[in-house]
């Protein structure tokens, strides 16, 4: 039984992404100690610009998704339209080189061991649901549900599983969620137009459990722990990492905010890659 990690990186004009999951890469590899590999359109960027990289395996896709433009907050005060290609991720289970793989986002940074328990469980698949949001007074609803009215929010950011006949099943459905995203959008009352991993992924598992609260989708360990587009990171110091968090009421002022052994989802993309490449993110 192999194990490993998988990380999709998908460049566009903006931001990029290969230089997130090289971070992110050696932060897992640091802590949970496994390997680690890439699915990537820019197979050449990889090795040009980072010829050290940590990858176990370098795994080609061409993308042929229509791009989508997607706002991003750069803080409080930045809001910009960018190129956004997160659709390939229902291709995990024939994408990935290990019998039971650990996927994460290019920008989920790994500061803690506490995944990896979950590495060696014998569960078909494991997600995160309980959430927590660093900037305690904004309202976390909207990753709660995916509606007000519907079912339970799942993150698509990490998750683990195990190749079996259960699991190839799970994403045949999520591959056929976002193939007929429309009629789904439509079914479970979602406002949003854009297609998003986390909803297809939170229709599925409501599918795979005879759309009950059933015990299909084991929880990670911990909670989801994030900082929105509207925060800074700006420093990180082994397993301490420190943010500028939204201030309550004062549109464009901040909190200095310290996290400690704690693996974090850094929504504000453009601050991480300002952090890697300078060491300060805002």
């Amino acid at each position: 039984m192999t194990t490993g990690a998988v990380i999709f990186a998908q460049n566009n004009a903006s931001l990029d992404y290969i230089k997130l999951a090289v971070f992110s890469a050696k932060q897992l590899i640091k802590h949970l100690d496994i390997p680690v590999s890439i699915v990537t359109d820019s197979p050449g960027w990889l090795s040009t610009g980072y010829p050290e990289h940590p990858f176990d395996h370098v795994i080609s896709v061409d993308f042929k998704d229509t791009t989508q433009l997607k706002a991003f907050n750069d803080g409080a005060l930045s809001l910009k339209k960018l190129e956004w290609k997160n659709f390939i991720r229902d291709q995990i289970y024939d994408l990935s080189p290990y019998d039971r793989t650990l996927v994460i986002d290019s920008d989920y940074i790994i500061n803690s061991s506490i995944l990896k328990p979950a590495l060696s469980n014998q569960y078909d698949f494991q997600i995160y649901k309980r959430s927590m949001d660093l900037a305690d007074w904004r309202p976390t609803n909207e990753f709660e549900r995916i509606n007000q009215y519907s079912i339970p929010f799942y993150w698509g950011t990490v998750f683990i599983f195990e190749k079996n006949e259960i699991t190839k099943a799970l994403f045949d459905l999520i591959s056929y969620i976002k193939s007929n995203w429309l009629y789904f959008r439509n079914l479970y009352s979602i406002e949003s137009t854009t297609f998003r991993n986390d909803f297809a992924f939170s229709i599925a598992i409501h599918i795979m459990n005879g759309k009950t609260n059933g015990g299909f989708a084991i929880e990670l360990p911990g909670k989801m722990i994030y900082t929105k587009d509207k925060d800074f990171l700006i420093s990180m110091e082994d397993t301490t990492m420190r943010f500028l968090v939204e201030k309550k009421d004062y549109h464009g002022e901040y909190t200095l905010t310290k996290t400690q052994d704690l693996d974090v989802h850094v929504m504000n993309k453009l601050s991480l890659s300002r952090y890697i490449d300078g060491g300060i993110g805002v």
